[in-house]
């Protein structure tokens, strides 16, 4: 894995009390409005992804270092 990606963890709390985490990376943007585009554009890829699954009732996608982001998840 390159260094120059931007790591996310989205978060998904469900119904039952569970949560569910998952991590994906992005290539590294060159501006904070890219950056912020990318953040919607993971954001928005999740939840159409989710939206015909029952039982979920929150969502968190946060940017995190990708040194916190365990090889095998990626």
């Amino acid at each position: 894995m390159s260094h120059l990606m931007n790591a996310y963890e989205i978060s998904i709390d469900n119904s039952d009390d569970t949560t569910s985490i998952f991590y994906i990376t992005r290539p590294a943007t060159k501006s904070v409005r890219g950056l912020n585009r990318q953040h919607n554009n993971v954001v928005n890829q999740v939840v159409n992804g989710i939206r015909e699954i029952r039982g979920w009732k929150r969502l968190e996608v946060k940017r995190v270092p990708l040194e916190e982001v365990s090889q095998g998840s990626l």
